[in-house]
């Protein structure tokens, strides 16, 4: 079992995307559980639209849920809430191999993305590194000021950063459908599959993200 953590303590920064499409691309290679923790259940809504004829996974929106009464799966991917304490953020490391932090080009994203950092850097299981950590840069416009500041902003925290995720309607269509990029046309997302490759890459394979 493979398990991963999607968060930011800022709300907005694009973890339930990256938490649904995720797990529309594991679908595709075993058995995906969904924890739906955030109080919001964007993640469940988006569940209840998904297509029969879609790959099937499994959802959970049950926050208060032993995460050892979960069911086997071969990967469950975890949407987590916005502003965890610290109590909470240690216990749901505990449980986890991968964290994905998706992190937005807007100021607010980084400046709140700063002090999350800083909260993790004072769990014991992330600083000894049992927890792998990756981040997403998110609705990315690389042509926009704010993608730019994002990418330097990432740099100067020497973050390992696996991917660059672009600011593309595609994923706001594919919620709507209850699907992911993965469940879409090939000719539509092609330009979007070799970030997600990577993403794929580091959760599956364990190997640190390489700057995108």
């Amino acid at each position: 079992m493979i398990r991963v953590l999607v968060l930011n303590s800022k709300g907005g920064a694009g973890k339930t995307t990256v938490a649904t499409n995720l797990a529309s691309f594991l679908a595709l290679r075993g058995s995906v559980l969904l924890a739906d923790l955030d109080p919001q259940h964007s993640s469940s809504s988006w569940a209840e639209r998904r297509s029969e004829h879609l790959p099937k996974l499994s959802i959970i929106a049950d926050a208060d849920r032993d995460f050892r009464d979960y069911p086997t799966s071969d990967f469950v991917v975890f949407d987590a809430p916005a502003g965890l304490k610290k109590g909470r953020l240690e216990d749901m490391l505990d449980e986890v191999e991968v964290l994905l932090v998706p992190i937005g080009p807007s100021s607010f994203d980084m400046d709140a993305s700063r002090l999350f950092l800083e909260k993790l850097d004072e769990i014991k299981r992330f600083r000894k590194g049992k927890v792998r950590m990756g981040v997403i840069a998110n609705r990315v416009n690389a042509r926009t000021k704010g993608g730019q500041r994002l990418q330097l902003f990432l740099a100067d925290l020497q973050l390992p950063v696996v991917a660059t995720l672009r600011d593309n309607q595609l994923y706001v269509r594919a919620a709507q459908l209850g699907a992911g990029i993965a469940d879409l046309r090939m000719a539509e997302t092609r330009a979007e599959l070799p970030q997600w490759a990577q993403i794929l890459r580091f959760v599956t394979e364990g190997k640190r993200g390489t700057r995108a």
